[in-house]
């Protein structure tokens, strides 16, 4: 597969294909006859896999981890389970975060509500509680 081909079929753009390819995460073979990048099924996968560990919250640094052990024979069920405990308490702590600022700006509509014309200012935003 070409990378139209393989961008197609991922569901991405082909400068995506490009990108995750410069990174080492896919690993076409080179067409002799014009030097094109040739893709197969296993690059096809990677790049499926690539996106949705991607969704899930996983980096690309964390993404090589697991594919460069997934080459060396797989990676251990506790590491994996490891990679995903860790996303997981850094997912909980983004939620806290944004449970707080939401609490936070909730507090200063709440605030400018109460205000004579109901518009908020820059010292009413300094001077919430």
């Amino acid at each position: 597969m070409k990378v139209n081909e393989i961008a197609n079929l991922a569901d991405v753009s082909p400068d995506t294909v490009r990108f995750y390819n410069r990174e080492g995460l896919l690993r076409p073979r080179k067409d002799p006859r014009n030097g094109y990048n040739l893709y197969n099924s296993e690059d096809l996968w990677r790049l499926r896999f690539v996106r949705v560990a991607n969704k899930l919250g996983f980096n690309l640094r964390e993404v090589k981890v697991i594919l460069s052990h997934g080459t060396e024979g797989g990676l251990a069920g506790s590491d994996l389970k490891e990679l995903f405990t860790d996303r997981l308490c850094r997912l909980d702590q983004e939620l806290k975060e944004l449970k707080r600022l939401r609490d936070d700006m909730k507090t200063t509509v709440q605030v400018w509500r109460q205000m004579p014309d109901g518009a908020p200012n820059g010292h009413s935003v300094q001077d919430r509680p």
